[in-house]
């Protein structure tokens, strides 16, 4: 054990001197080592010619960047120039035309038709009673009343003769009133035809001129 401990202490020393002997050799070459070899220069080649200067457009400047809480205004529309209005052409005043003087009528000529509804009311008339007194007439004479029923078959004055011969007032007040419609009938539409041939004739004269005036 005591050769052990003994042994010991010299080992470190030689380890510590052989240590610092390696380190003094390294430090004095690496302090005198030569500088890096710098590598040769190449030989200058003539300059190439430069290019032709190429224009450069200038480029837009960027617009302003509106701050942080402030708007920017809007860009208000420019109004457009209008063209002033033509003048318009006053209108002629108006013209009145005077009012045309109303014509005269002229002259009504006859009228060819007077008489003609007084002609057809009349006859209408007889020949209605005249028909209902005949078939009274032929009812009496199939009855056993031939010689009052001959009587009415006579117009106009046919109901007169059978009145005369009837013995009942109110039979003949009957057959006397039914002469006198007859009558009243025959003496309208005569008076009418009389009325009516003479309108006539009258608008075949009334010539004007040459000309011949029928109004209807």
């Amino acid at each position: 054990m005591s050769r052990r401990t003994n042994s010991t202490p010299r080992l470190l020393s030689s380890a510590v001197l052989v240590v610092g002997l390696s380190l003094s050799w390294s430090l004095p070459n690496v302090a005198f080592a030569a500088p890096p070899e710098l590598p040769a220069e190449q030989p200058s080649t003539a300059p190439a010619a430069e290019p032709a200067p190429v224009a450069v457009q200038p480029q837009p400047q960027p617009q302003p960047q509106p701050q942080p809480g402030w708007e920017q205004p809007a860009t208000q529309p420019q109004p457009q120039p209008y063209a002033e209005p033509q003048p318009y052409g006053q209108p002629p005043p108006p013209q009145y035309q005077p009012m045309p003087q109303p014509q005269p009528l002229p002259p009504k000529g006859p009228n060819p038709n007077r008489g003609l509804g007084l002609t057809i009311a009349g006859f209408s008339i007889f020949g209605v009673t005249y028909l209902i007194t005949a078939v009274a007439a032929t009812a009496m004479i199939d009855s056993g009343s031939p010689e009052v029923g001959r009587s009415l078959l006579i117009p106009v004055a046919g109901p007169f003769i059978a009145a005369g011969k009837q013995s009942y007032a109110t039979v003949g007040f009957g057959l006397a009133f039914t002469g006198i419609i007859q009558l009243a009938g025959v003496g309208m539409g005569v008076g009418g035809a009389v009325m009516l041939g003479n309108s006539r004739r009258k608008a075949r004269l009334s010539a004007d001129g040459g000309g011949l005036k029928l109004q209807f």
